[in-house]
């Protein structure tokens, strides 16, 4: 990737082996390369996790386009998701390949000519703040959950290091109909109690009706689940599903107006996957069957000469 500086500035599409396009005023050149041997397995390999990452992106852009700490919104923080997503995937696959594993035990992929999505552990946000784990039961309902502290503001408050104003926001991947959707909820710590003091919140975390009282505007509670066991707070969003993967995302704007994140990698609930998906050797060889594709050189495998 290089910077234009003297022609073909406001340039955008393609001329050759050439991609031009327009950021911040300034006109980027990409080199187009194409792999020597595209349907080498390493090759095959690298496509099928490049659109496992690309699709993933896609369908969690809502959260993703803005959670990496210190990083823009929108196309520095795509940038981050695709580098720091493909890194993991590449660093798992060889792993488990040094170990003595297939990549039949890696996670399941759709075919590189498929539509479907296949969702992965991804990284989704990364910062400063305290994680919140998060665990999903593969029992019946496949619901998320968190252990819990108890059941009040105070009680998370403490176990979270959450501060008044924070944003809690809860991202699942849920299976409905063999189709696997992204459902997000989003609610903001009241900054003040209703007689607007600042005294802890040890307001119940569920009322009797099992809603949160944490009436901001900002809120977007699209839960269809949301409530206590013995010791785990459970959560499933929107209309409901069988949930495949989970995680928690801490926000705080600070005094300079950025906004601090907690890291937070999807956890995944393997029993909710892999059916109308394939191993990873089997979407690898699948793969061989598609026709020559270009690959953007920042995506280039360049180890993969074979």
């Amino acid at each position: 990737m290089a910077e234009m500086k003297q022609d073909m500035y406001g340039a955008v599409g393609r001329v050759g082996n050439k991609t031009y396009y327009q950021r911040m005023g300034k006109t980027i050149v990409r080199t187009i390369t194409k792999p020597k041997n595209p349907k080498s397995r390493t090759q095959s390999l690298h496509r099928v996790l490049v659109k496992a990452v690309n699709k993933s992106y896609s369908k969690l852009k809502v959260v993703c386009d803005h959670t990496f700490e210190g990083y823009e919104k929108g196309f520095e923080c795509m940038n981050k998701f695709k580098k720091v997503n493909l890194k993991y995937l590449r660093e798992h696959m060889t792993t488990l390949l040094e170990y003595g594993h297939g990549l039949d035990s890696f996670y399941q992929f759709a075919p590189i000519d498929s539509e479907k999505w296949t969702p992965f552990a991804a990284i989704i946000s990364e910062g400063h703040l305290p994680e919140v784990s998060v665990g999903i039961s593969a029992e019946e309902g496949h619901i998320a959950y968190v252990n819990t502290p108890g059941r009040s503001y105070a009680d998370f408050v403490t176990a979270w290091n959450l501060q008044r104003g924070d944003m809690v926001t809860f991202v699942t991947v849920q299976k409905r109909e063999g189709n696997y959707e992204v459902e997000v909820a989003r609610l903001v710590l009241d900054p003040c109690n209703a007689d607007d003091s600042g005294a802890p919140m040890s307001t119940e975390i569920v009322d009797s009706t099992g809603g949160f009282p944490c009436p901001n505007s900002k809120n977007q509670l699209n839960f269809s689940s949301f409530e206590f066991d013995t010791d785990h707070f459970n959560f499933v969003l929107g209309r409901g599903g069988d949930v495949v993967a989970a995680g928690i995302i801490i926000s705080r704007e600070d005094e300079s107006g950025n906004w601090l994140r907690s890291n937070c990698q999807l956890v995944l609930n393997e029993a909710g996957l892999g059916r109308d998906l394939c191993s990873l050797a089997k979407a690898v060889e699948d793969s061989y069957k598609t026709p020559v594709v270009g690959i953007e050189s920042e995506h280039y495998l360049n180890n993969a000469d074979d």
